[in-house]
């Protein structure tokens, strides 16, 4: 058997890749993944440039380095849980998920770095989560498997119930109140095993009907273009590489008119944000008004939302995706809008009490879970098609399963 011994070369290049790591990790945690330099992680190592690019070829190797290594080093420790654990599927689902809450409660700055940073690498960040996402999804789907009310949940209601919990970590973690989770876990969990396999099959509706949601306002005002040309961009090329010039440009409008009206593109950005929750106001709102009672006006107002987004790539894109390469101005903002669409499960709640008081914002992040995986993976084109799923996963933890299948596929499509 030959032994291979490490040289002192090797041994030099893998501490210093380790601290660089290390320091991706801090910095970016501290700094923001788009502030971050290469000079700050140099900085933060002691590591010589010339040594950085002897180990990584950029800034972004380097922290999706840094990124795998946490999710290598975490991942057993909470998913393999499950697996050790005695007892029936809730006790081990039970025990995994308290795992997952005490390791984000633990190790923030690491948390924080992999679930919030990792977005702002764009697509081959967004792949690491996925990849979390999913072997969280197969465990889950495994347990629910083990529960004859539960067996053959779609799969789609599955991943938006993990999507929905990553969603409210993120959120915790954005803004500091990552030791709520140990607290809200059980709660969670409960709010979960309300979900029972419907009795007859969610419908796939291929497009919305016409007249469904109004058409929007040609941009004609210089504020009114840039917001378009914002959209369009971010849409195309993500938040991170969006230029001011180019904003300019596709709107037509001079540098000096964009400064005039915004700060910077932030500002742009949030205001961008601002009009799709208006135009999504805009369409939902009468269409829940006007329904006979609330499960139903919950369904329709779902599908004008989801053909609203379906017909409108970009504005579609900017939720889903460029809210999350952006800075935390522009998730804030996300999660305002959320927030908003929470208020109109409300008065479903007061009519059953004995709903679980999480069940608001975890309804609204599966949802938009649910949404923005579809815009990723499939494209804003095929939205509408999740559009009686969405509405399943409101109403079923208020009025039961077998009654949100039947109104949401009810809705006319």
């Amino acid at each position: 058997m030959t032994v291979t011994r490490e040289t002192a070369t090797d041994a030099r290049l893998r501490s210093q890749r380790e601290r660089l790591l290390a320091a991706a990790v801090e910095v970016v945690a501290q700094r923001g993944y788009e502030a971050t330099r290469v000079k700050d992680l140099l900085d933060a190592s002691g590591v010589p440039r010339n040594a950085f690019y002897k180990v990584f070829s950029n800034k972004d190797e380097c922290f999706l380095a840094a990124v795998d290594q946490l999710v290598e080093l975490a991942g057993p420790a909470v998913l393999d849980v499950y697996d050790k654990t005695p007892g029936s599927w809730e006790q081990r689902t039970r025990a995994m998920l308290d795992a997952l809450a005490a390791m984000v409660a633990a190790h923030p700055t690491a948390a924080r770095v992999a679930w919030i940073e990792a977005y702002a690498a764009g697509d081959e960040g967004v792949r690491r989560v996925d990849r979390i996402d999913a072997r969280t999804e197969r465990i889950v789907r495994g347990a629910l498997a083990e529960s004859p009310e539960r067996a053959g949940l779609p799969p789609e209601v599955v991943r938006a119930l993990v999507g929905g919990v990553r969603k409210m970590i993120h959120t915790r973690l954005r803004e500091g109140r990552e030791g709520e989770l140990r607290g809200e876990m059980p709660e969670l969990f409960d709010w979960m095993l309300r979900y029972r396999t419907p009795s007859q099959r969610l419908r796939r509706p291929r497009r919305p009907p016409r007249g469904l949601v109004p058409e929007p306002s040609p941009a004609v005002a210089p504020r009114d273009r840039i917001l378009v040309a914002v959209a369009q961009l971010v849409a195309e090329r993500g938040y991170q590489s969006m230029a001011i010039t180019e904003i300019a440009q596709r709107a037509s409008v001079s540098l000096t008119t964009f400064y005039d009206i915004f700060t910077g593109k932030e500002e742009a950005f949030v205001a961008t944000m601002d009009l799709g929750l208006r135009r999504a106001i805009g369409a939902v709102f009468p269409i829940y008004q006007a329904a006979p009672d609330w499960p139903h006006a919950v369904a329709r107002g779902l599908h004008a939302f989801f053909a609203l987004f379906s017909t409108d790539a970009a504005l579609s894109r900017l939720g889903a995706i460029g809210a999350y390469e952006s800075t935390p101005g522009g998730m804030a903002h996300l999660d305002h809008g959320i927030a908003a669409a929470q208020n109109l499960l409300r008065p479903g709640f007061e009519l059953h009490p004995d709903t679980p008081p999480i069940a608001a914002e975890a309804i609204g992040s599966s949802i938009y879970s649910l949404m923005s995986r579809q815009i990723r993976r499939r494209g804003p084109e095929h939205l509408y098609e999740l559009a009686p799923t969405a509405a399943f996963i409101a109403l079923a933890p208020v009025v039961g399963s077998a009654e949100a299948a039947r109104v949401a596929n009810a809705v006319p499509v």
